[in-house]
């Protein structure tokens, strides 16, 4: 580098823990000196965007803003040091979302840390979010190892985000403004941000390419499905269409070949029949043989759409293979993709402790998804504890929550009660229609969240607790909170990330789930005749899966024959099939839907093709969708 750098800031630049950091510096130094012509000791204000050219480029960029908004709160709340804010940039280095404490907002943006603010490379020299972008992997810049000397006040953690395609489209970074932050303080901070990173990677993965066969491999069968696993998604042609970070390391390894037959040595249709079991999920893991050597196992998830071409084929293979250690199942049995995709997602984060909050009407199957996440995730031997928040009085709610000390209040139990968060210690706790919960126990509830501690009512005794968390709601929280019914600290705390769960009458699966609720209704064979069937699936169902089954009970019981004929149907059902037609407006709403969605149906609901279809930008589709009440697939 040049002389015009003062002795001492070279020196103090290169004292880095590894060689890899210290290249990455050095590296940075020289193209911000040589290409970008900048001096360490310029002083200039940040570029800082309009704020209308922000909210533009977050329509842009739509999916991941979605997708991160809450997993940039939950991260802010994991670190747990004071002082630091966290960042979600674009792929040019341009902060679309932050949070930090309001007391600290003065000093973040006088360093130019604010929504809007460009930080990459060539604008504001070596930086976290800037050189993050260049290097493409996680990093930190400390101090003096900015290239600005006016930046060295600043330590700053970034990791990138990929796209399906491997090109680096956002940064999560973590930065302070503390003069006592050391270079190994930064360590756990890196760790924390790059597992972020990877969650938010892996679910916007799932979103972009929900309409392909996603391959899932690792070199460990018991790692296969888990938020460890390599993913490869593999388009209708059959050419691989998108790879996460660590399955681009075992594409690398066969030269990057876009031909599945180059990588495993079979044609796709024989890669999926072979991984793919009956009911069209991938077994616990199946061995594959790599071009060149080596072993991989992999399980496959095959979008509803194409799991007829697959689903039933015999698996061609040519030795046995190895008996593999039984694993509990991670699948549902309901075929519809919206609610597949929530259970996948919701999944993955609760596997990372990820707090997860459920929206979506009264009765449409939020505890049943709740519960199949928790033993997919941890298994049924661990405590599920659900309760419904709105089905307790307002007196007893803490005591069944918190417990109580022995003698705490006239009619207390003599010993005590444990409370019913003791009760879901080394398992999930399910907090079904929270925003009943009254203000008093939400602040409890609070507590209990930050510090993992329960304080049972009349005693001054804390009790560790070690649970994970799923709430469910069928009201707009964030309603609630402007409306002062509900705490705005606590809805950031449990929304680390919202999953909207469909109505019973969006869904795809209906005639299939009314077959499997039969089965389970009745010991008898018991069958829906063609025209009972056409009027379940036609019913609005304003109830639900619970309206479902109340009618199914009614009529399997008065079905002698095993068929349920219309007569057999409850009076007040039949009474509401004799409404008045759809007014004008209706038929119109209904008609552009259907329109919408076969438009959705030729681009295989590929979001930013269907909005490129239609002349529209993304962010209006998802509003035309959500008027519409089409949940995206």
């Amino acid at each position: 580098m040049s002389g015009n750098i003062p002795g001492g800031r070279i020196e103090a630049a290169l004292q880095l823990s590894g060689g890899a950091q210290n290249r990455a510096v050095l590296e940075s130094w020289q193209r911000c000196e040589q290409r970008f012509g900048l001096a360490h000791d310029t002083l200039r204000r940040p570029e800082v965007i309009s704020e209308s050219q922000t909210r533009q480029l977050r329509d842009r960029n739509g999916r991941l803003y979605h997708h991160a908004h809450d997993l940039v709160r939950t991260l802010y709340r994991k670190i747990d040091a004071s002082g630091y804010a966290v960042f979600l940039t674009d792929n040019s280095g341009v902060i679309l979302d932050s949070v930090a404490a309001h007391s600290l907002l003065p000093s973040f943006r006088t360093n130019g840390l604010l929504p809007g603010a460009v930080w990459s490379e060539e604008r504001e020299g070596t930086n976290g979010i800037g050189t993050c972008i260049v290097e493409g992997r996680p990093i930190t810049i400390h101090k003096d190892e900015h290239f600005l000397a006016q930046h060295s006040v600043l330590t700053c953690t970034a990791a990138p985000v990929f796209d399906p395609d491997g090109k680096v489209c956002s940064v999560l970074d973590v930065s302070a403004v503390r003069e006592d932050i050391k270079r190994p303080d930064c360590l756990r901070v890196r760790g924390m941000v790059a597992d972020y990173a990877d969650a938010l990677e892996r679910i916007l993965f799932f979103d972009e390419r929900a309409g392909d066969v996603i391959v899932h491999l690792h070199p460990d069968a018991r790692h296969v499905g888990s938020t460890r696993d390599a993913m490869i998604s593999i388009a209708p042609d059959g050419t691989i269409s998108g790879a996460t970070s660590t399955a681009r390391r075992i594409l690398a390894a066969c030269d990057n070949s876009a031909d599945i037959a180059d990588m495993f040595e079979m044609d796709v249709d024989n890669l999926i029949a072979k991984l793919a079991s009956p009911d069209g999920q991938g077994p616990s893991a199946t061995p594959l043989n790599i071009a060149g050597g080596g072993v991989l196992f992999g399980s496959v998830t095959i979008p509803q759409r194409m799991r007829r071409r697959y689903v039933g084929r015999s698996t061609p293979v040519a030795r046995k293979a190895p008996t593999l250690p039984a694993r509990r199942t991670t699948d549902i049995p309901d075929t519809d993709a919206a609610l597949r995709r929530i259970f996948e997602i919701g999944t993955r984060l609760h596997a990372k402790d990820i707090n997860v909050l459920m929206s979506g009407e009264t009765g449409s199957g939020k505890e049943y998804l709740a519960r199949h996440i928790h033993d997919a995730t941890l298994g049924k031997s661990k405590a599920f504890v659900a309760i419904n928040c709105a089905a307790l009085p307002e007196g007893l709610i803490e005591n069944e929550l918190f417990g109580h000390a022995g003698g705490a209040f006239t009619g207390a139990a003599r010993d005590g009660f444990g409370g019913r968060i003791r009760e879901a210690n080394g398992g999930t706790l399910f907090l079904d229609e929270i925003g009943d919960m009254p203000l008093a126990a939400q602040g409890r509830l609070l507590r209990v969240l930050e510090s993992r501690t329960v304080e049972p009512l009349g005693s001054t005794k804390s009790v560790p607790v070690d649970f994970r968390l799923i709430c469910a709601s069928n009201v707009d929280l964030n309603a609630a909170v402007a409306e002062g019914k509900f705490r705005e600290d606590l809805l950031y705390r449990i929304k680390g990330a919202r999953l909207a769960v469909p109505p019973l009458r969006e869904r795809s699966d209906l005639a299939d789930l009314i077959g499997r609720l039969l089965a389970a209704l009745s010991d008898e064979y018991v069958a829906c005749s063609d025209d009972v069937l056409t009027l379940l699936t036609a019913h609005r169902w304003p109830g639900n899966v619970r309206e479902l089954i109340n009618v199914l009970q009614y009529a399997a019981v008065f079905a002698e024959d095993g068929v349920i004929g219309p007569h057999h149907l409850p009076d007040d059902f039949v009474a509401m099939q004799d409404v008045a037609p759809p007014s004008p407006g209706q038929t119109i709403a209904r008609a552009e839907a259907d329109a919408l969605r076969q438009v959705l149906d030729d681009q295989q609901w590929h979001i930013s093709n269907t909005a490129k279809a239609l002349g529209i930008g993304r962010n209006t589709l998802y509003r035309r969708m959500a008027r519409l009440g089409i949940n995206r697939r």
